[in-house]
């Protein structure tokens, strides 16, 4: 997911990242030596030009950001489970934490995915033919996407948790969407069934009914990450969204 994706799911859920916040302190981070990959991306979003995006992935961080000299972010603690957004904006940093709770969606769901088989005349990628793959629900069809099985499986590891994460926390205000908003396709990829394509492989590209999705442009493989990619502003507001929805947070008047 994105940093404008991200953000626009904040919004859906009412979350505004607003300044005079409660302030916490930020958590201390260290940068391995090795082991990082770089993903660049471009997005792709109905009635919107496209996009890039940067993905950078070590064994303890992912963060999300729209290129060098990005200063708004999103950055995953891998270790912590914990999901930041940071606003350059407002000043603020947004936590997101792992959240248990087991709910059941309001009807059945029956997820199917059908495998197109391999693209033609493409190439391999690390010695692996990407494959086509749709993902439907409840007859629908919800996304498409090329994958890659095999390549690059830390990263894929990551994604997963990320989309875990962020369903994890859907669950938490999904009683609030109206019975007549429901869609299976929606509940599907946002709360019950995050990140299904990833156990296909990694996705080259994806695309959804709407006209959005991404394609990926290049990775770089044992990348060096500078460190400040992955340290928190301390001079921001810290608040987790957790204390917003229970009014734990100081709005500035």
């Amino acid at each position: 997911m994105t940093l404008k994706k991200f953000t626009g799911l904040l919004l859906a859920i009412g979350i505004l990242l607003i300044a005079g916040c409660n302030k916490n302190e930020p958590p201390k981070v260290t940068v391995p030596a090795s082991g990082s990959i770089l993903l660049n991306f471009v997005e792709y979003e109905k009635n919107v030009e496209p996009y890039p995006t940067r993905v950078v992935v070590t064994p303890e961080f992912m963060r999300f950001d729209d290129g060098e000299g990005s200063l708004d972010f999103i950055l995953f603690d891998r270790q912590k489970s914990i999901i930041y957004s940071v606003n350059s904006t407002d000043r603020t940093v947004l936590a997101v934490e792992q959240q248990n709770m087991d709910i059941k969606p309001p009807f059945e769901l029956k997820l199917t995915q059908q495998n197109l088989g391999g693209m033609q005349g493409a190439p391999q990628i690390d010695g692996k033919q990407p494959q086509h793959y749709q993902f439907s629900a409840n007859g629908e069809v919800c996304f498409d996407a090329i994958l890659v099985p095999g390549l690059m499986p830390d990263v894929v590891k990551a994604m997963q948790a990320f989309d875990d994460l962020l369903a994890s926390d859907s669950k938490v205000t999904f009683s609030m969407i109206p019975a007549d908003l429901h869609n299976a396709c929606d509940m599907a990829m946002s709360t019950f069934a995050p990140g299904r394509h990833l156990a296909y492989g990694f996705p080259i590209q994806e695309w959804s009914k709407a006209g959005d999705g991404r394609t990926l442009v290049d990775y770089q493989l044992d990348y060096q990450p500078d460190m400040s990619l992955f340290v928190l502003p301390t001079e921001y507001q810290h608040f987790t969204i957790q204390d917003f929805r229970e009014g734990k947070v100081k709005m500035q008047e």
